[in-house]
């Protein structure tokens, strides 16, 4: 089963960098949300009753029991927040409301937690609540707290709980095995820190028995083992460290080199996951972990350096002058703290931060997979011109490559249909990465949807803030992905699935709707970026430039951009024209055809991506007065063959091909001599798996579809007639999925003034919307998805 994600409503604060929108959590009996706001020292509360639009109804204003709340979970109508202390060294505390009240002045309860309790959440079966006391050290690193795992039985109700009802899971007992930690792989390097002291609680995933939880330990690279029942740490698992220099796992690691960079290099990553998750295949629990890294980096310590600040072993780096270059590793920022073997103040290893990946462990903290290079790429693949962007700055191409590349912070897990997805969050360049997890050994990539705009109609970089520098240009959408949720369908207020993703620059909290595609339908036709939504292709017929626009996908009734405007090849011989698109040699990737209307000659353009590999030619047709009106697979053979109309007779047809491009077959088709109907578009319209005809008629400004069947779908099965435009400038100029429902829309161009526009179909031939995009005012260019 193949999904898509897709934004259907957001709720604004306004706020920018500011961190208003950072937890989010779900309440299924009242359809609220509940979000984080830790500038406005809240929880907003939205309602998400229509999720398209949400609406803040109330906050709760936790300044009253203590500093700001860090995190919130709801189940069985109680709602629990985090809130750390106003000096975030001492205890914290947590606060419990009803889920469904009106007003929150009053909690149910609060109760003393541990210092810095930085995430909260129920047990699966209601009856705990288990809290992760991060337990950082103040600035000078001179008070340096223990972090602790509390444990709360709620399970007779909260009302009547005190202080000493909370369980404390500590790691004082592990003080003593400190060497044999570090020995293991644990990071254990706080100046003057016992091994309670150093070690810091960061997210907690717990089994669906409700007996075991399971907690990163961020900045120590290590995960926590603890028994709910006894609150007692089992173990600490060390999650070791990824080889950047094998084959699997390469990335780009300068900023100064102004180009994407993929590369193998003699350098570890330390996973140090933020957010984790539990999942089950088979009876078998997995831990789901997006490894952000983070350092510590205090007034009183900090463990941050470049590679050009370290002193390089010569022997282990005898190349260390031309590592040390800004265009290579020079500025990678790396810990100081490791790879110093023998003490001597060379480096005989590097370590950076963060793995740039997700990976997925088994319940006794073994490695079961990891992403290695899949997010870079696939982000370099979905927005070229954008790759590794800080979230502050729309003009930030490659920024984050000299640190922690697109920085995948919070992950939540789903089961849809009966396959299970993991939600990346990446907080640096935005967006939601999508896999497949149903295989824990072989995750599948399933979609990537950003929901933010780098450029305007003109290809300005929008700024991400208005001129006061405090307000959140809402231009830009969504920046800084922090939490992520999933909610199933029977929690859903739509019944759909959903994602929501609150972002903590951007001060929003985002709806994405979980759509479910017909795999034999498939891939996306003009995707060329992979993405899941359609680009658009140009040719300009005066100049014989050619060009992609990667679209963004659109919410129903509002407008869209382009993520990014691509040139590709010219093709100066005005002879030639693009005559259709599709993926000809099976990789995955779509073609463009062509056709010589001079010779009628007939070729294809290999691509890869945004990228030609190769020129092909095939068989052609003499007689020019044949047209290339689209590309289908009518016979759903596997192979993409070709439509053809006679501009002079009427007569229309089909060119079967074999792998190889050869013409195995034709077949006529019913003709229209009416020569006023110009066949537009090939696409399936009714989801039927059998590609359709879409004409339109240039002398009256009527539209219709022919719906067709029989074994090879030649068949013409009904005719069925579509909303009239008759303003005879616009011009239908092929079609594509654009939010991602995947089914077929129509594209327009208007060709006296250059606006552009797209009807939204359901796959039931209903039109759900009409939308525009940017206008191309120059009408020597032209559209050309057949």
């Amino acid at each position: 089963m193949a999904i898509r994600i897709n934004p259907i409503g957001t709720y604004a604060t306004g706020i920018f960098d500011q961190s208003a929108a950072e937890i989010v959590a779900h309440d299924p009996e009242t359809q609220r949300l509940f979000v984080v706001n830790a500038n406005q020292v809240t929880v907003d509360v939205l309602d998400i009753s229509d999720p398209t639009n949400p609406e803040k109804i109330t906050e709760i204003d936790v300044s009253n029991f203590g500093g700001v709340a860090n995190s919130v979970d709801v189940a069985n109508g109680l709602m629990v927040v985090a809130i750390e202390d106003e000096n975030p060294q001492e205890p914290g505390r947590i606060a419990f409301f009803e889920a469904n009240a009106n007003n929150f002045d009053n909690p149910l309860n609060t109760l003393e937690v541990g210092s810095l309790p930085d995430m909260v959440t129920f047990t699966p079966d209601g009856n705990r609540v288990v809290v992760a006391n991060e337990g950082e050290p103040d600035d000078s690193y001179e008070i340096d707290p223990e972090g602790s795992i509390s444990i709360v039985d709620i399970s007779q109700g909260v009302e009547d709980l005190e202080d000493s009802d909370v369980q404390t899971a500590g790691f004082e007992d592990f003080n003593e095995q400190q060497e044999e930690l570090i020995a293991s792989g644990v990071r254990i390097f706080g100046p003057n820190a016992s091994v309670a002291q150093d070690l810091e609680p960061e997210y907690i995933a717990v089994s669906d028995d409700s007996t075991t939880a399971y907690v990163s330990l961020q900045e120590n690279n290590a995960l926590a083992i603890v028994d709910l029942e006894d609150a007692t740490v089992l173990d600490i698992l060390p999650l070791g460290f990824k080889d950047h220099s094998l084959e699997d796992n390469p990335l780009d690691v300068s900023d100064s080199d102004g180009e994407v960079n993929i590369a193998n290099w003699p350098i570890f990553g330390i996973y140090q996951p933020d957010s984790i998750a539990l999942f089950t295949i088979d009876g078998e629990d997995y831990i789901i972990t997006a490894n952000e890294g983070d350092a510590r980096g205090y007034t009183g310590f900090n463990e941050e350096s470049t590679v050009a600040d370290l002193e390089l072993d010569p022997e282990a780096f005898p190349d260390a002058d031309e590592l040390q270059q800004e265009q290579n590793l020079g500025r990678l920022t790396v810990t100081n703290t490791l790879g110093d073997e023998n003490g001597d103040g060379q480096f005989e290893e590097i370590y950076s931060f963060g793995a740039r990946s997700f990976s997925v462990w088994d319940s006794e903290g073994n490695l079961v997979f990891d992403s290695g290079d899949r997010l870079e790429q696939d982000i370099a693949q979905a927005i070229p011109e954008f790759f590794n962007s800080n979230h502050g700055d729309n003009n930030s191409f490659d920024n984050r490559s000299d640190d922690k590349g697109p920085e995948p912070e919070g992950v939540a897990v789903g089961v849809i249909e009966g396959e299970t997805y993991a939600f990346i969050g990446l907080e640096r360049v935005g967006g939601v990465m999508v896999y497949n997890i149903s295989d824990p050994r072989n995750p599948e990539f399933a979609d990537y949807v950003n929901n933010r705009n780098f450029v305007d109609a003109n290809g300005e970089f929008i700024p991400t803030s208005l001129e006061d520098g405090i307000t959140t240009n809402p231009e830009t959408g969504d920046l800084g992905a922090e939490g992520v949720t999933f909610i199933s369908d029977e929690d859903s207020p739509n019944g759909e699935p959903l994602v929501v993703v609150a972002n903590e620059v951007s001060g929003t909290t985002t709806l994405f709707q979980v759509n479910q595609l017909d795999e034999d339908a498939g891939g996306v036709k003009a995707d060329f970026n992979n993405d899941g939504i359609s680009d658009f292709v140009w040719r300009n017929f005066a100049t014989g430039s050619n060009g992609y626009w990667l679209m963004n996908d659109v919410n129903q009734g509002d407008s869209f951009t382009p993520s990014a405007r691509v040139s590709i090849p010219e093709e100066t011989n005005l002879d030639w024209a693009i005559s259709g698109v599709g993926d000809f040699n099976q990789d995955g990737n779509e073609d463009l055809v062509w056709r010589n209307f001079a010779t009628g000659s007939n070729g294809l353009w290999l691509m890869n991506g945004v990228e030609r590999e190769g020129i092909e030619t095939f068989a052609g047709e003499d007689n020019t007065d044949w047209y290339i009106a689209g590309v289908g697979d009518p016979n759903e053979d596997g192979i993409n063959d070709l439509y053809w109309r006679n501009s002079e007779n009427g007569s229309n047809g089909i060119w079967y091909l074999d792998e190889d491009l050869n013409v195995r077959a034709t077949v006529a088709l019913t003709s229209e001599t009416n020569l006023n109907w110009e066949l537009v578009a090939i696409d399936d319209m009714n989801e039927d798996n059998v590609d359709d005809l879409i004409w339109r008629d240039r002398s009256t400004g009527n539209n219709g579809f022919w719906l067709m069947g029989g074994t090879q779908g030649q068949e013409v099965t009904e005719i069925v007639s579509i909303a009239t435009e008759s303003n005879l400038e616009w011009n239908i100029r092929g079609t594509g999925d654009y939010n991602g429902d995947g089914f077929a829309d129509l594209i327009w161009r208007n060709l006296s003034n250059g606006n552009n526009g797209v009807w939204l179909y359901d796959g039931n031939l209903n039109r759900l919307a009409t939308v525009s995009f940017d206008t191309e005012t120059n009408t020597d260019w032209q559209i050309v998805n057949r």
